[in-house]
């Protein structure tokens, strides 16, 4: 994998790219997170000992997700992003992060941008609708985390 490629500036990534590479993101978080959830619910209700020891290990693990599933996608994205300037999802489709001048970015504005990702789990669909018209409406097509960030997802040269 390239660190860094070199970033077209002036073809910005746009709401479609943008959500489809989200979504083959967390189709990748989800499905090594689902065997993650599965192995600590099996390990989980075994070493419960109880009668219902499958319902046990489950709960444990589901209280696991709702807890850690929005850090390990907030840590898969920082260091990606970081250390490649893109996730798997924005490799796939040719995109790219930079900062505002089209540099690489650095931790800290990785760390900003998603920091604003992981409060967007929380406060759910309404971040994902202030994405979308923030993108939408805005010549550099940022959303909020960007902004913040000082960050611009673009294609790759």
């Amino acid at each position: 994998m390239d660190k860094h490629p070199r970033a077209n500036l002036e073809k910005k990534a746009g709401l479609g790219k943008r959500f489809t590479a989200r979504f083959l993101d967390g189709l990748l978080v989800g499905v090594v997170f689902g065997v993650i959830f599965f192995l600590i619910g099996g390990v989980g209700g075994a070493a419960s000992g109880e009668n219902n020891a499958v319902v046990t290990g489950l709960a444990g693990a589901y209280v696991f997700m709702l807890i850690g599933f929005p850090f390990i996608y907030f840590l898969y994205h920082t260091i990606m992003e970081a250390m490649y300037g893109y996730t798997l999802g924005k490799h796939a489709l040719g995109l790219v992060i930079t900062d505002e001048s089209g540099g690489d970015i650095t931790w800290v504005d990785s760390i900003v941008r998603n920091v604003f990702r992981l409060v967007g789990f929380f406060f759910s669909p309404f971040s994902a609708l202030l994405a979308v018209v923030l993108i939408a409406m805005n010549d550099d097509e940022q959303r909020l985390g960007d902004m913040a960030g000082s960050t611009v997802v673009v294609e790759q040269v």
